[in-house]
This record gives C-alpha cells, sequence and structure tokens, in this order.
C-alpha cells in the first residue's frame, strides 16, 4: 500500500506522524508524510489510502475536510480516514457544513469521540496516542548526562519539567499564579525547567516568582530527544492544562517512569493513572468560543495546583515516589506505536 500521511504542524501531531509513519512502514508499506496537503504531490504519488491527521476545528482544518470530501466523490477508490482530536465542540454554522459528515473519524480519545458525537460526526473508533519505545531508551540514555549537569546546576533540588504551547487553555497562567502562592521556603526547594514558545516568555513568565522558572528551550523547536530528556530527568512533569483532546506529557512522563501533576479530568484520567500520578480537582466548567472550536475550560483555583506541587516536594525523595512511578507506568506501558496505531493502519490496508 502507498500510504499519505498529512498532518497538522502543531508539535504533538507531528510527533503522531512520524509514529505512526515508522508503524506502518515497518508493515512494509510505503509512506509518504506531508504537513500540508499539494495537489501536485498527491497526483505524483498516487497513494492508495490517506491518513489525515489534524484537530476537529473548521478554522484550521476545513480545507483539509474540503478535500477530504472531493477524494471521496472522485477518487472512490482511495480508501481515507481522519485520526482527529478535539478539545471542546466543534462550533459555529462552518461546522455543520456537509463536507464534515462525510468524514471517517478516528478519535484519539473517548473524550474527543464525544465532542464529534456530539454534533453528529460519523466515529469509526477509538485508539489513543502512544509512545515510542525506541525514542524512550535514546531520551534515558541523554537523560544521565543531563541529570549530572542540572544536579551540578541546582544541587538538592526537586526538577519539575514542562512543555507546553501559548494557548489559554494550557494554564501556564494558573501555573504562575499557584508559584506564587507557594511559601518562599518551598519554592527555594525546586526549579521548573521549560520549554515555552515566545508570547508565553514574553507576557506571563515574568510574573512567576524571581529564580523559579529556567526556560530551557523553545516549545516547537527542540529536538525529540531532548524533550523527553527533559521529562526524564525531571522529577516531576507538570501539565496544568484546563482542556485538552489527549495529553501526550501526561503518557510521556509515565512512559518514562516519572510522575506527571494535572487536573483529574477527561482524557487524562481515560489512560493515566490518577492516584499513582499527583492529580487535583477542577471547579466548573468555563466555555469559551475561539478558533472554531467551543473549548470547555476545567477552571480550577492555582492553589489546588500550588498544594500538588508542596505535596510532589515533599514526596519527590520518598520511597512512595518510586512505588507509585511504577503503577503509573505500569498503567501505559503498553501504549505503545506498535500495539496502537498497528490499528489506524488496518483501518486503511
Amino acid at each position: 500500500m502507498k500510504l499519505m500521511i498529512i498532518h497538522a504542524k502543531a508539535p504533538s501531531l507531528s510527533i503522531v506522524a512520524s509514529h505512526i509513519a515508522k508503524v506502518a512502514r515497518a508493515m512494509g508499506h510505503d509512506v509518504k508524510v506531508s504537513s500540508d496537503y499539494i495537489h501536485q504531490d498527491f497526483l505524483f504519488y498516487r497513494p492508495n489510502a490517506v491518513l489525515w491527521i489534524f484537530p476537529v476545528n473548521t478554522t484550521m482544518s476545513s480545507r483539509y475536510a474540503g478535500q477530504y470530501s472531493t477524494n471521496k466523490i472522485y477518487a472512490k477508490s482511495l480508501k481515507q480516514v481522519w485520526y482527529g482530536t478535539a478539545e471542546g465542540t466543534p462550533y459555529g454554522e462552518p461546522s455543520r457544513y456537509p463536507v464534515w459528515y462525510n468524514i471517517d473519524f478516528i478519535a484519539n480519545s473517548m473524550y474527543t469521540a464525544n465532542k464529534l458525537s456530539e454534533v453528529g460526526y460519523h466515529v469509526l473508533d477509538i485508539i489513543h496516542h502512544a509512545y515510542d519505545p525506541d525514542e524512550n531508551r535514546e531520551a534515558i540514555e541523554y537523560a544521565e548526562f543531563l541529570r549530572k549537569k542540572i544536579e551540578h546546576d541546582f544541587p538538592g533540588k526537586v526538577i519539575f519539567a514542562i512543555a507546553e504551547g501559548s494557548h489559554l487553555r494550557k494554564g501556564w497562567h494558573k501555573l504562575v499564579d499557584a508559584l506564587n502562592k507557594i511559601p518562599e521556603n518551598v519554592r527555594s526547594k525546586f526549579i521548573v525547567l521549560a520549554i515555552a514558545d515566545k508570547p508565553t516568555v514574553d507576557k506571563v513568565l515574568p510574573n512567576a516568582p524571581k529564580d523559579t522558572i529556567y526556560v530551557v528551550g523553545q516549545f516547537g523547536q527542540m529536538a525529540r530527544k531532548q524533550v523527553l530528556a527533559l521529562f526524564k530527568l525531571a522529577d516531576y512533569v507538570l501539565v496544568p492544562s484546563l482542556a485538552e483532546g489527549f495529553g501526550l506529557p501526561v503518557l510521556e512522563a509515565n512512559s518514562l517512569g516519572r510522575l506527571a501533576i494535572f487536573v483529574n479530568m477527561e482524557p487524562f484520567n481515560e489512560f493515566a493513572d490518577v492516584k499513582a500520578n499527583i492529580t487535583f480537582p477542577w471547579d466548573n466548567l468555563k466555555e469559551i468560543v475561539d478558533n472554531g472550536v467551543e473549548f470547555e475550560l476545567h477552571d480550577y483555583d492555582p492553589q489546588y495546583l500550588a498544594d500538588a506541587i508542596v505535596n510532589a516536594v515533599d514526596m519527590a525523595k520518598s520511597g512512595e515516589y518510586e512505588e507509585r512511578a511504577k503503577r503509573a507506568y505500569d498503567a501505559v506501558k503498553d501504549m505503545t506505536i506498535t500495539n496502537l496505531y498497528t490499528k489506524i493502519v488496518k483501518h486503511i490496508e
């Protein structure tokens, strides 16, 4: 089979596309990966099947939905599926255009599937995102080197890591508010190593307490090995997000034997062990419309996150940490790219 994978340029979905391509090639297929639909490339390659990997978002993805529908009309032998994510309900008149109802969606979580079903879209299957054990092994080796440097620069500190984009739902503002609520004598015991983009660095992080957050890379520009190594060398991975379609950092942290700190909400609690990781509650759903999606933000008091961080600092050097990290790993260990993404490829073979 000649498979064309077309994906959004979002860092997480670029990773997913490369992982699925790796699995499809191991299954014996010829694979071409692209971050955009270019009709000349499509005609030149002449695929038997197309896998679209995009948010189900009318502002971002309507052009691709239109091409999917066009292919369905004029290239009837071409197999197609859309591996989609949604952080809320598709919103507005464009989300009700007929092209969206011609698509066979594979949802990346039960949460995504529910959001798509709310507007009547056809959900073919639910297949969670996955991790690559080969990447993890490489990152673990690299992390051993980096950890020595971090321990030299910040001796005795508990290490937190975060890698997130700048959208409001990612919760950087909540993290900064939480850090400001933690007593200084506790803040002196830890650091936060952050991979962030320029809007976050310029507009949000200046409000954080001094000498608490250290930016170590630009979001979306770091090599995969570097991001995973950061997660591995850290004691905890912070995920302050208020809404996600899946939440790869939680899976990545747990698959590396690290604990994550996150809101106890869907879709995190679909796959992660919420009793092993450090979680905290949300208070209410705050709906906002942005970029073609009605987001359901799981709003929470930053004090909850502050308390979780303080708890994490106390537990970091204890035997309880190792026991909980093992349980967190056991919950996700079978979520490998081979186990999960083989199912996606089989849908279009």
